[in-house]
Formats: structure tokens, sequence, C-alpha cells
């Protein structure tokens, strides 16, 4: 037990990342709520890394990492693209906003049950559609967000097959670790 402290304090590092990420947009502070998102992606890569690291992998950690996940990279930017761009298409980008965030949803509940010893990511893991859509948000026209915005989505939830480099160890055999 003693051995997941470390990789749970991580997990929810990241989830702090996110509600302090919608919080910010909330009061309209854009740049600090990119900056909890970004730091909610560094909590992300080593809180996985860090339970491998301890022998600590747990299902309780890879149900605590989603869920998390949801917040920082699925509710918060999609918050975040409607408030500085979306919101100008009224009711049609908060549906594209809130499709986004189903997408997540989507994604990481399937990860969760299905997707344990997969030598792939099958769909866009959530952090990777989370920088498409910063990156969309800062360099792309309000039109084509939305219609990026909604292509990630369906990037989560398709079928498509992701790589991964994780691997963990575990009883002389590899097992594969994806988020």
């Amino acid at each position: 037990m003693r051995q997941q402290l470390l990789p749970t304090m991580l997990t929810l590092c990241n989830f702090a990342c996110g509600v302090l990420a919608i919080y910010a947009v909330f009061e309209q502070k854009f740049d600090i709520a990119i900056a909890c998102i970004s730091l909610g992606l560094l909590f992300d890569l080593f809180d996985g890394w860090t339970a491998r690291k301890l022998n600590a992998v747990s299902s309780f950690g890879k149900e605590l990492d989603s869920l998390s996940d949801i917040v920082t990279f699925g509710v918060a930017p999609a918050i975040l693209a409607y408030q500085l761009v979306l919101t100008q298409f009224g009711q049609f980008g908060l549906g594209v906003a809130l499709l986004y965030s189903i997408g997540a949803v989507l994604r990481l509940a399937r990860f969760n049950v299905m997707q344990n010893n997969l030598p792939t990511f099958v769909g866009l893991p959530v952090p990777v559609a989370a920088i498409g859509l910063f990156l969309g948000t800062s360099f792309m026209s309000p039109r084509l967000l939305a219609v990026s915005t909604c292509f990630l989505a369906w990037l989560m939830v398709s079928h498509l097959k992701f790589p991964h480099f994780k691997k963990i160890k575990k009883n002389e055999e590899e097992v594969h670790d994806v988020h």
C-alpha cells in the first residue's frame, strides 16, 4: 500500500490541475488554465511511470487515472476551447465542446474495460486529443476548429490503432500498459 502512495498523489495532482484549469477558465485566466492542463500532462506522464517503477500498478490506480484524465483532458480543454473560440457559434459551439468531452469519456471507459493487454491504443488517447485541441484553439480558424474538434472526438472513439511504447513486466512476461 505504501508504494502506491506516490503514484496516487501524482494522479491526484493531475486531477487538481484539471479542476484548477476549469476554475481559471471561469475567471477568464486562460493562460493559467493552459498552464494547469499542461502541468496535468506532466503528472499524467509520471504517475503511470512511477507506479510501474515501484511495482504499484493496480486497478484502483487505473480507475483513478482515468477519472482524472476525464477532468483534465476531456472536460477542461473543451471548456477552454468553448470560451476562447467556440462560444461564437452559440449552442452549436457548446454542442461541439460537449461532443469532444463525450468522446473522451467513451474512450476512457472503453480503455478501462477492454485494453489492458493490447499492444496498441485503440482510439486516440485522451491526452493526445487534448494537445490537438490546444493546438487547434491556438492556430485554427473558428470553423476549422469546430470541425477538427468533432474529428478529435471521432478519433477518440474510433477503432483506429495508435502505437504506444510503455510496457511493464509481470511474472516474467511482458504485459502492455496503456492509457
